[in-house]
C-alpha cells in the first residue's frame, strides 16, 4: 500500500498522545475533520454523548427507533460540518411504518436537537424497512438570511439510514461518498469519507485510492464506532496512510424554544379560538417535541397575550 510507514508529524503526535488518554468520555460530543495528503478524499468522525443522552432522557424510545434516531443524530452532525453553512440543516424522515415523524436538527452554532413520532410496538432488532415501511428523508439547507431554504428529498430505500445518505450523495453531488453509522442508549457515533474531485489527472490513481480507502473504512464494527476515540480509530483504520487531523468541534444539545415563542404561536390562533381553547379545556398547554418542555396558558396569560399584540401594534402606528 501507499504510504507505508509514513505519517503526518501531526497525526503521529495526536494518535500518540490518545494511547492512554483516548477514551469515550475524552472524546464525547466531538466532531473532528481529517484528510488525506497521499488521497483526494477527506472525512469526518463525530461521537455524541451528553448531547444524545439530552435527547433520550426526554422520552422513553423502543430500542429500534432509538437506534436509528442516534444514527440520524450523528448523521446531521456530519453533514452540517460537510455544508459549512450559517444556519441549520434538518433531516426529516415521515414514514407510513411505525415511525411517523423523526426530526433531527444542527446549527452552525454546533448545537443539536431531535425527537421522534411512533405508533405501536416496535420489535428490538426491527429493520429499517420495519421501522419505517414506505417513506421519503427529507434534507433541509437553511441559510440565514436566505428567502428560501434549499430541500433534498431522497426516498427509504436501502438497509440503512447510511444507505439512505449515499443514495442521496450520488443524485445530487455526483460524489463518491461513504457513511457509517452507530448508536446504542449511551452514545451516537458515524464516519464520513468522500472522495474530491482529483488534481492528478490520474483518474485511474485516483480511483484505487478511493476504492482502497473506503474499504479500509469498510472493516470497522459498530463496537469500534462507538467505544474508540479519533486518534485511535483512524490509527487503527489508516495507519498505512498519510492521514492528516484538521479541526476538531465540540457540539452539544440545545433547544431555543420558550415561553415567548409559544405565546406568539398563541397569538396567531386568533383571539377567539384561543378563548374557545382555555374554555374548553381550562388552559392551553403547548409541549415542544423536541425538549418535552411542556408550556401551560391559563385565562389571564392567553388575555396577556393578546393584550400585548394591541400593544405591540399601537406602538408600530406611533410617529416618532
Amino acid at each position: 500500500m501507499l504510504g507505508r510507514e509514513i505519517y503526518s508529524a501531526f497525526f503521529l503526535e495526536k494518535t500518540m498522545n490518545d494511547t492512554t488518554s483516548d477514551t469515550t468520555e475524552f472524546q464525547s460530543d466531538n466532531l473532528q475533520r481529517f484528510i488525506f495528503d497521499n488521497a483526494p478524499v477527506r472525512g469526518e468522525w463525530v461521537h455524541l454523548t451528553e448531547s444524545w443522552k439530552n435527547v433520550t432522557s426526554r422520552r422513553e424510545y423502543p430500542v429500534a427507533i432509538e437506534r436509528l434516531l442516534g444514527e440520524m443524530m450523528a448523521a446531521a452532525a456530519l453533514l452540517t460540518a460537510t455544508v459549512k453553512i450559517k444556519g441549520r440543516l434538518v433531516l426529516q424522515l415521515k414514514s407510513t411504518g411505525p415511525v411517523t415523524l423523526m426530526m433531527v436538527e444542527c446549527t452552525s452554532k454546533n448545537t443539536l436537537r431531535a425527537f421522534a413520532q411512533w405508533d405501536g410496538d416496535v420489535e428490538d432488532n426491527a429493520t429499517l424497512t420495519q421501522v419505517t415501511g414506505e417513506g421519503a428523508l427529507a434534507i433541509t439547507i437553511d441559510v440565514e438570511g436566505s428567502k428560501q431554504p434549499y430541500q433534498g428529498v431522497v426516498s427509504l430505500q436501502g438497509k440503512s439510514i447510511s444507505d439512505v445518505l449515499e443514495a442521496y450523495f450520488k443524485q445530487s453531488e455526483q460524489l463518491e461518498t461513504r457513511i457509517w453509522l452507530a448508536a446504542d442508549s449511551q452514545s451516537a457515533a458515524g464516519l464520513f469519507l468522500q472522495q474530491l474531485p482529483g488534481e492528478s489527472n490520474n483518474k485511474e490513481v485516483d480511483e484505487e485510492s478511493w476504492s482502497r480507502l473506503s474499504q479500509l473504512a469498510s472493516t470497522i464494527s459498530n463496537k469500534e464506532l462507538i467505544e474508540l476515540g479519533a486518534g485511535t480509530l483512524l490509527h487503527r483504520l489508516f495507519h498505512e496512510e498519510e492521514c492528516r487531523l484538521l479541526s476538531s468541534t465540540e457540539l452539544s444539545f440545545s433547544c431555543n424554544c420558550s415561553r415567548e415563542r409559544v405565546a406568539d404561536t398563541i397569538g396567531l390562533l386568533g383571539k377567539d379560538d384561543a378563548k374557545d381553547l382555555v374554555e374548553e379545556q381550562g388552559h392551553i398547554e403547548v409541549a415542544c417535541e423536541f425538549c418535552n418542555e411542556h408550556y401551560q396558558f391559563d385565562e389571564v396569560d392567553v388575555a396577556q397575550v393578546f393584550a400585548s399584540q394591541i400593544s405591540t401594534k399601537t406602538d408600530d402606528k406611533t410617529v416618532h
